[in-house]
């Protein structure tokens, strides 16, 4: 009886082992999301921290990279840190408060990728084409992102 007793024990810490590692890997996902440099700053976990739980339709799920929020399965992205790569002539629009410039590199098949101006750190939000209305997703975004530091302003083009 006492080896029963012992071996349903041992079985039940193998099962409650297997349990506990299978659970942390799904815990967290890249979501194919890649943080930015300086996304683990201050600034750039005050902005994840404030993004809705629902954005565009969608749930926010979380993502193991630091200053990345993510809604859906990469529906929609949010990246926050040390972005740069939209040249100072790019088109711009201002949505709540904030500038933003398209990133024509990563906008293409129906996904726009856009880019907070003049704002350090920078954000940038892409938007996938099963959103419906992409434009209301950038500009609930602007609500938070007008926190972050405003260096300048583009001149406005659109």
């Amino acid at each position: 009886m006492e080896m029963t007793s012992a071996r349903r024990l041992a079985q039940a810490g193998v099962i409650a082992v297997c349990a506990t590692a299978l659970a942390a890997c799904g815990s967290s996902r890249s979501y194919n999301v890649s943080g930015a440099p300086g996304g683990d700053s201050a600034a750039c976990s005050g902005l994840v921290g404030k993004a809705p739980k629902k954005l565009g339709g969608y749930q926010r799920n979380d993502s193991d990279q630091k200053g990345t929020a993510v809604w859906g399965d990469g529906d929609v992205v949010l990246r926050c840190g040390n972005i740069s790569d939209v040249p100072e002539s790019a088109s711009c629009t201002s949505m709540d408060g904030v500038d933003w410039v398209v990133n024509a590199k990563k906008t293409h098949n129906g996904v726009k990728t856009v880019l907070s101006y003049g704002r350090s750190p920078a954000a940038e939000v892409t938007v996938s084409e099963r959103i419906k209305d992409q434009d209301a997703v950038i500009g609930k975004v602007s609500g938070i992102v007008s926190g972050l530091t405003k260096q300048k302003t583009c001149a406005k083009n659109s």
